[in-house]
């Protein structure tokens, strides 16, 4: 059964007594028996109404008490008396500190309202009302912000034993990525998921994330959260994804119990610019005598091939693949030097299906102010991992 925690008071006053300094002197956590005290002083058709909008009748609560609560202590603030005859009632500030018997702890902060019915030389309480106060909204969204945003951080650093403290450790946690058509359900799957990724992939992504939040919906212990993520590479690419969160408030913590999190479409100017940025890159880096680069820009795949008439004195042939394009890279690492080169590059056309790329473009180069060279490229482009890799190179001298 869910527990449910409220203050509890002695609620039987002589009628002589004056009602505000009965109530200031009454204490949660004095009494050994709060579902004993509730029993004997609630009217029978009492009802608590808990900061998340529930409901709750006298023997239910009561049930709930005895078997979670061991200890409260309250504190309260702004309080104000109002006698209306045949009711007394009380509002103001309270917050708790509660420990369970599963010694666990809970702190609640909030509004309340007390009302006592006067019978004969008695007061009964016969309702009590809690309310979350809108300073407690904001500190709630406070607080998932950070889980969500700690998580996904804790992911791009490779710690697998933060991401996943930000869980809840519950069997209906869901994690659905549907880039890689992956629908992880409960905990363990998660924790073995994440565990297994981190172990292959250990080197921290350093890219820059950026998280907008379209909405943050929360009713009681429960939130529902749309939002994006923006990740922008060392090298300066960014990719996108929208993201569908839910979290409980578990012992006072918010935790994730559900992600589903799906790739924004590209947008093709954005996939252009990216894609002339990896060529553009690529080739400064052999301009600038640094070849151990240029691999940083290819696929890697057996299938990646270069081909050119200038690399016929080199390897013997005018194009280079697999083991022979490593070959090639190897030996250009301890022949290339910086060159004070400058490249002008026109005609650029590029064409994208989906993961795929199609470039071409005339390139000149410039040394001294002459035109050195003018040869025609056609590069081929694969998305992996949401960045654009040359995964072909054609050239053909023109003069």
């Amino acid at each position: 059964m869910k527990k449910i925690f409220i203050l509890l008071m002695v609620s039987t006053l002589a009628i002589g007594q004056n009602f505000e300094t009965q109530f200031k002197n009454m204490a949660i956590a004095f009494d050994a028996d709060p579902a004993g005290t509730l029993q004997k002083n609630a009217t029978e058709d009492f009802y608590f109404i808990s900061g998340e909008g529930q409901k709750i009748n006298k023997s239910t609560l009561i049930a709930s008490i005895k078997g979670g609560i061991a200890k409260m202590e309250n504190t309260f603030s702004n309080l104000e008396f109002r006698d209306l005859g045949s009711v007394v009632s009380v509002t103001g500030n309270i917050h708790q500190e509660m420990d369970y018997k599963d010694n666990t702890h809970k702190t609640w902060a909030g509004l309340f309202t007390y009302v006592y019915k006067k019978e004969g030389n008695n007061y009964t309480v016969s309702s009590m009302h809690h309310t979350n106060s809108s300073n407690n909204t904001k500190t709630d969204e406070t607080a998932i912000k950070k889980v969500i945003e700690g998580q996904t951080q804790a992911s791009y650093d490779r710690n697998a034993e933060k991401a996943l403290s930000y869980w809840a450790n519950v069997p209906h946690a869901s994690y659905v990525l549907t880039s890689l058509n992956a629908n992880l359900t409960g905990f363990n799957q998660i924790k073995n998921t994440y565990t297994f990724f981190i172990k292959t992939n250990p080197t921290p992504d350093k890219s820059k994330i950026e998280t907008s939040y379209k909405s943050i919906t929360i009713k009681g212990n429960t939130a529902f959260v749309k939002h994006a993520e923006a990740f922008t590479s060392e090298k300066g690419i960014t990719t996108k994804q929208n993201c569908h969160r839910y979290l409980e408030k578990i012992n006072n913590e918010w935790k994730l119990v559900g992600s589903v999190v799906t790739p924004m479409p590209t947008v093709k100017t954005d996939d252009e610019a990216a894609i002339k940025n990896v060529i553009v890159a690529e080739t400064q880096a052999y301009l600038d005598g640094h070849p151990e680069k240029i691999t940083d820009y290819w696929s890697n795949k057996g299938s990646d091939e270069f081909q050119s008439q200038q690399i016929v004195a080199w390897i013997g042939q005018p194009f280079a693949k697999a083991e022979t394009l490593n070959k090639l890279t190897e030996a250009a690492k301890s022949l290339v030097k910086k060159q004070d080169i400058k490249i002008e590059r026109d005609d650029f056309e590029i064409r994208i299906n989906k993961d795929m790329a199609w470039a071409t473009y005339t390139q000149k180069a410039i040394a001294n102010g002459t035109v050195a060279q003018t040869i025609r490229e056609t590069r081929i482009l694969e998305l992996i991992g949401g960045e654009w890799k040359i995964v072909y190179v054609g050239e053909q001298a023109l003069k």
